[in-house]
C-alpha cells in the first residue's frame, strides 16, 4: 500500500469519527431540548392549576351564586353558593336548560347575548327548583347580573351572578295587601262621619270646628284613595289598563277646568300647548290622574307664587310620544329632586296646621301610572328658574289621527 492509498483511509477514518461524534451530540441536544419542553410544560400546568384554584378560591369568596357559561351553554365554572342553590346537584358540564326550568332566566339571557355591558334582569324560580332561605314552599324570586367577559381566554364566556330577592319581593306584597285591605276597611267608618259632619255643617255652616273636621276627612279621604290607586298599580306585574285612544289636548283640559278654582284663586296661568291631533292609546283615567296630579302638585307647591305652567306634548320623528309639564315657580332643592317619586316624600318638612295640603302620594302614582303605560318620567329644576316633568312614551304607545 503506498503513502497516498494510507493518507486517505486515514482521512476517512477521522471524518467518519466527526461524523459519529456530531451525531451523537445532536441526539443529546435534542434530549435536552425535549427534556426543557417537558419541564417547561409541567411548569405552565402547575402555573395554569396554580392560577385555576386562586381564581377558584376567589369566586367561591362571593355570597352569592356564580356560574360561567361557554359558548354553547355549557357550565364550565361554579362556587359554592352555586352548589348550594342546587342541593349540591352536578353543575359542571351540564347545559343551563337542564338545570333551571325559569323562563325568565333563559329569555333574560337570549335578550342580548352578544353585549358586553353588564346587564341585570329578574327571574323567578318554582318551589323546589332552587333553594331559597326566604321563600319556602313558594315561589322563588331572582336579581340576576349577567357579564359577558371571559376568566380563561374564551371570548364566547358568560358570566352569571344571582341574588335572591324574595324576602322583599313577599315583604312589598305583604305591605300592598295592608295597605289595601286598610284602606278599604277605613271607606265605611269615614264614610258615616263624613255624613253626619255634612248633617252637622248644614245646620251650622259657619261652625269653625265642623269645616276644619270637613276639611281634614277630606284630606283623609284623598289619602285613602290615593293608596287604593297605588294599591291597584302595584297588585300585578302589569297593571290592568283599561286601553283606548283619546285626545291628550282634550284631557289636559278638562282637568285643567277641574282645577281652575283654584288656579283663579292664585292668579296662575296654565297653557296648554298640544296639537288637537295628537292621540294616546291608554287608560284615560290613569292619564286623568298623572295630569292632575302633576299641575295640582305645581300650584299647591307655589300658593304664595303668581306661576305660568305649560303642559307640551309632541310626537318625534322615531314615534315616541314627549309631553312635558313645566312651570315657573320655586322650584325643588336639588338634594330633595332624586327622592320626589318615593311614597309620602315632602319636600317641606314643615306644613302650617291651617292649611290642607297635598298627600305625599300623588308624584309616586303618576310614576307608577307611566310605567303601567311602559313609559318613563323624569324631573329637572332650576330653583326659581323652572321645573319640568318629561314623559317619554314608546311608540306602540301612541296613535294620531282619530
Amino acid at each position: 500500500m503506498d503513502f497516498g492509498h494510507l493518507l486517505l483511509g486515514l482521512l476517512a477514518l477521522w471524518l467518519g469519527g466527526r461524523a459519529h461524534s456530531e451525531r451523537q451530540r445532536r441526539r443529546k441536544q435534542a434530549t435536552r431540548h425535549q427534556e426543557a419542553r417537558e419541564d417547561l410544560n409541567a411548569l405552565l400546568k402547575g402555573k395554569e392549576a396554580e392560577v385555576a384554584s386562586i381564581r377558584q378560591r376567589l369566586i367561591d369568596i362571593f355570597p352569592r351564586p356564580f356560574l360561567s357559561l361557554d359558548g354553547k351553554g355549557k357550565i364550565v365554572r361554579v362556587n359554592h353558593a352555586a352548589r348550594a342553590l342546587v342541593n349540591n346537584r352536578p353543575l359542571i358540564g351540564r347545559s343551563l336548560s337542564s338545570i333551571f326550568l325559569s323562563k325568565e332566566l333563559h329569555e333574560g339571557l337570549e335578550k342580548n347575548p352578544e353585549t358586553t355591558e353588564l346587564s341585570t334582569f329578574s327571574a323567578t324560580f318554582h318551589p323546589g327548583e332552587v333553594v331559597s332561605a326566604f321563600a319556602g314552599n313558594q315561589e322563588s324570586h331572582w336579581k340576576v347580573d349577567v357579564l359577558k367577559t371571559s376568566l380563561n381566554g374564551d371570548p364566547s364566556e358568560v358570566q352569571l351572578m344571582m341574588l335572591d330577592v324574595s324576602r322583599f319581593v313577599y315583604t312589598e306584597q305583604v305591605r300592598r295587601d295592608f295597605v289595601a285591605n286598610a284602606s278599604h276597611e277605613l271607606r265605611t267608618p269615614l264614610s258615616i262621619i263624613s255624613g253626619y259632619l255634612e248633617i252637622l255643617h248644614e245646620e251650622d255652616p259657619e261652625n269653625g270646628y265642623i269645616n276644619t273636621m270637613l276639611a281634614h276627612l277630606g284630606r283623609i279621604n284623598r289619602i285613602i284613595d290615593d293608596m287604593l290607586l297605588i294599591a291597584r298599580l302595584e297588585s300585578e306585574k302589569e297593571a290592568p289598563l283599561d286601553r283606548e285612544p283619546f285626545a291628550l289636548r282634550e284631557c289636559v283640559s278638562k282637568v285643567v277646568e277641574r282645577l281652575s278654582p283654584l288656579i283663579e284663586k292664585q292668579n296662575d296661568q296654565v297653557q296648554v300647548l298640544i296639537p288637537e291631533d295628537l292621540t294616546l292609546a291608554g287608560d284615560h283615567f290613569y292619564w286623568t290622574q298623572v295630569f292632575y296630579n302633576l299641575i295640582e302638585n305645581a300650584l299647591k307647591q307655589n300658593a304664595e307664587n303668581q306661576i305660568t305652567i305649560s303642559i307640551e306634548a309632541r310626537k318625534q320623528e322615531e314615534g315616541t310620544i314627549e309631553i312635558q309639564v313645566r312651570d315657573d315657580g320655586k322650584g325643588i332643592p336639588p338634594n330633595s329632586l332624586p327622592y320626589i317619586f318615593n311614597r309620602f316624600y315632602r319636600v317641606e318638612k314643615h306644613h302650617s296646621q291651617n292649611k290642607v295640603r297635598g298627600t305625599g302620594l300623588g308624584l309616586s302614582i303618576v310614576k307608577r301610572a307611566v310605567e303601567a303605560h311602559q313609559g318613563r318620567i323624569s324631573a329637572t329644576s332650576r330653583p326659581g328658574i323652572d321645573t319640568t316633568f318629561t314623559i317619554l312614551l314608546p311608540p306602540q304607545d301612541a296613535v294620531e289621527g282619530k
